[in-house]
């Protein structure tokens, strides 16, 4: 089933596309990776705090139990150290997991690293023997991904 396309509109920023005035849609593997990545689930709970670093997408407890998205956002106001690695790198691979439990992909690998003033994520992605690989930086102290 499609999603709303997104495309790499500069860096590492992406935007919804449209093509004729419409909105795109697809199903391509790097697509699945960026919606996974970089939707914020809830950190906990299913309430709106003050901290809305915490409080994710707003529309996920529409679908009851399931988790959308990755908790790398929360990540965003901490001081970085060696967990922040560790964290980031767990938070990936379990918004990713869906992927390879649900068949779409045959394996997905991450590693992580702190540079300066970003988390920079290499994943790659290994469908139908086909290995893609996707970079994505994340800057410390702010909302982007």
């Amino acid at each position: 089933m499609p999603d709303l396309l997104l495309k790499k509109v500069y860096a590492e920023n992406y935007d919804l596309s449209f093509e004729n005035g419409d909105l795109s849609v697809g199903d391509s593997v790097e697509n699945l990776v960026v919606i996974s990545v970089g939707s914020q689930a809830r950190a906990s709970g299913n309430v709106f705090s003050k901290n809305l670093q915490c409080d994710g997408w707003w529309a996920e407890k529409t679908f009851g139990d399931e988790k959308w998205g990755g908790l790398v956002h929360t990540l965003f106001s901490r001081k970085s150290d060696s967990n922040t690695v560790i964290l980031a790198k767990a938070y990936i691979e379990d918004s990713l997991k869906w992927l390879v439990d649900n068949g779409i992909v045959e394996s997905v690998e991450v590693s992580v690293s702190n540079e300066l003033e970003k988390i920079v994520s290499e994943i790659s992605v290994k469908k139908n023997g086909e290995k893609n690989d996707y970079r994505f930086e994340f800057l410390k102290g702010s909302e982007n991904a």
